[in-house]
């Protein structure tokens, strides 16, 4: 058979593969970015959250008189507007703090720190803290390869960058020692806790099961650190990643909780959490806790003003003088408060959200808990899927350290054996997966499924695709995301093979025609529902603001100003809607 007639052959397989038409759609397509999802079905659905989300926001952050009395609601134009120091903005930072706290199961008396700046600012936070070149016998494990060794380089800069860091603190400090610092010989690898003693670690990073590889840590591995944690609790520190950890821990409850109790834990907010992008939270044990006290005696670097932990007892000495956790930027659960406030401006807008996200969670799915079982279920849902399509396989081939949050697949497809030809059907079946669509040859064109946005696996990680599917995943999403997945890799795989069929001088028909339907929609009716949207827009603002308003001659003054605008808007509204045939 020669190589055309081997595309043809292919070419027809994939179109008998997807006769039937597309699979059922996922529930939304934000499978690349975690919780950050909001969970609706549709865009009507996400524009109704976000007036929950107002209502919300009003019945629970009050206006209050000198003495306490309940004035009127707080709205999120006033959040968003406000500062980010006093009331309310104490209130919406403790809130978040003590929900975060208790959701996760996080023991009273760790503390929980918060800042700016992501899940690596969260690492760079417990290594500056934590880390000390002055201390000889400090050892340092970090469960990834050695940056710049064969077996690090194919993870590119990401994967380096971790134990980059740490070195660069060694290499760049004055007493600092490079050779303190051990690596593993593969990502995610812990040694046994005789090992570890042994090789007289006293901190360990464990940052090679994070969300880009799909990993996590198998019930020895997981074992084996709380093994050597116990052996010494004082000067034996575990700092993990949490970003793809929790709500997805696979180890039982007991275990879970040993790890949530025993170890440091970092994450950026808009993974697990399910919160806005662009900060992190960490949490310390109470021997961590002094570990940074005594560090910050005899500081090794410079740490950057919206990174400290420790702030100075005394505020007219921020050099000399003795610096206490006490004052760092921690809730302590143990009295309910935070102990000092967030270095630098945060949103308060982002931090009410982000509660408001997790509160939802928990309503609409459960505890924590129940979140870890159903990640634990969807990866099993995975593996019974990839286990009946042989056209995939999973990049993480121990069952034991395949993560619960996160999947990586990548497609075996004996019909392809030009790596560049695979790396074109990958890249044109996610923009099907998407909502870009795909072109034919012949100008024929297929609509965007827009089931699976952003499923990139990051550059050398073994895998085609990456999906969030951690327990915020409802269990009927897994098969659906699946068998797009393969039924896009076939319809990609077809346009790819025509593509090269035209340059050889083989033309194939697609037999589609130009579908597209990207252009803004015109007409009469799309101007009259542009119309009828902008005059219930109005109306929405006009009442919002109204029923928001409880002081009498201000809510008088805004229906003074507004009430024949409103009208006038809801006469038109009704109007435009009998007109399109949508009045009931």
């Amino acid at each position: 058979m020669t190589q055309i007639e081997q595309l043809k052959r292919a070419r027809d397989l994939s179109i008998e593969a997807t006769r039937s038409g597309p699979p059922r759609r996922t529930s939304n397509p934000f499978f690349g970015v975690g919780p950050i999802t909001d969970g609706v079905l549709d865009e009507a659905e996400a524009r109704l959250r976000r007036f929950e989300f107002e209502h919300w926001i009003e019945s629970n952050y009050r206006k209050r008189d000198d003495r306490g009395a309940d004035i009127a609601p707080f709205t999120t134009a006033e959040i968003g507007r406000s500062m980010h120091r006093g009331y309310p903005a104490d209130k919406f930072l403790i809130d978040m703090m003590r929900d975060i706290h208790r959701y996760f199961g996080f023991p009273k008396s760790n503390r929980m720190a918060v800042g700016l700046g992501g899940g690596h600012s969260g690492f760079t936070v417990c290594a500056m803290h934590l880390l000390s070149a002055d201390d000889p016998s400090q050892q340092v494990f970090i469960d990834t390869p050695a940056p710049e060794t064969d077996a690090a380089r194919t993870g590119g800069f990401f994967r380096q960058s971790w134990g980059a860091q740490i070195i660069e603190m060694m290499r760049h400090s004055r007493h600092g020692d490079e050779t303190r610092v051990h690596f593993a010989g593969e990502e995610g690898a812990v040694p046994d806790a005789d090992t570890l003693t042994r090789m007289g670690i006293k901190l360990f990073f464990g940052v090679g099961h994070e969300t880009t590889g799909a990993s996590t840590y198998s019930d020895s591995d997981i074992g084996n650190l709380l093994m050597w944690i116990d052996r010494n609790p004082v000067e034996h520190h575990a700092v993990l990643d949490a970003t793809s950890m929790l709500g997805a821990m696979p180890w039982g409850e007991r275990t879970a909780r040993a790890v949530m109790a025993k170890c440091c834990l970092f994450t950026p907010f808009q993974k697990a959490i399910g919160g806005i992008s662009g900060y992190y939270v960490a949490s310390f044990t109470p021997q961590a806790l002094d570990r940074i006290e005594r560090n910050q005696r005899q500081p090794s670097w410079p740490i950057p003003r919206q990174l400290k932990l420790a702030v100075p007892i005394d505020a007219r000495r921020p050099l000399s003088g003795e610096r206490s956790v006490a004052l760092g930027p921690f809730y302590d659960a143990q009295v309910d408060k935070m102990l000092g406030g967030v270095i630098n401006t945060y949103s308060t807008l982002a931090f009410a959200e982000t509660r408001f996200g997790l509160l939802r969670a928990e309503r609409d799915i459960g505890g924590v808990e129940t979140m870890n079982q159903r990640a634990i279920g969807n990866r099993a849902a995975v593996d019974e899927w990839v286990a009946r399509n042989p056209l995939f396989e999973l990049g993480v081939r121990d069952p034991q350290r395949r993560g619960a949050a996160v999947t990586l697949l990548r497609v075996n497809d004996p019909a392809i054996d030009d790596r560049a030809m695979h790396e074109r059907i990958i890249a044109r079946s996610k923009q099907l997966l998407g909502y870009e669509g795909l072109t034919h040859a012949d100008g024929g064109y297929e609509p965007g499924l827009d089931v699976a946005r952003y499923v990139n696996a990051f550059p050398g990680t073994p895998g085609d695709y990456r999906a969030w599917i951690g327990g915020i995943r409802p269990p009927e999403d897994i098969p659906a995301l699946l068998e797009n997945l393969k039924y896009a890799y076939h319809r990609a795989r077809i346009v790819v093979i025509e593509e090269d069929l035209a340059r050889a001088g083989e033309n194939m028909v697609s037999g589609l025609g130009d579908m597209r339907s990207t252009a803004p929609a015109s007409g009469p009716d799309a101007a009259k529902l542009d119309k009828a949207r902008s005059s219930a827009e109005t109306m929405a603002a006009i009442l919002g603001a109204i029923a928001a308003t409880t002081d009498p001659d201000r809510r008088a003054e805004l229906i003074d100003r507004h009430a024949g605008e409103l009208a006038r808007a809801g006469g038109e509204c009704a109007r435009l809607l009998s007109q399109l045939g949508w009045a009931g």
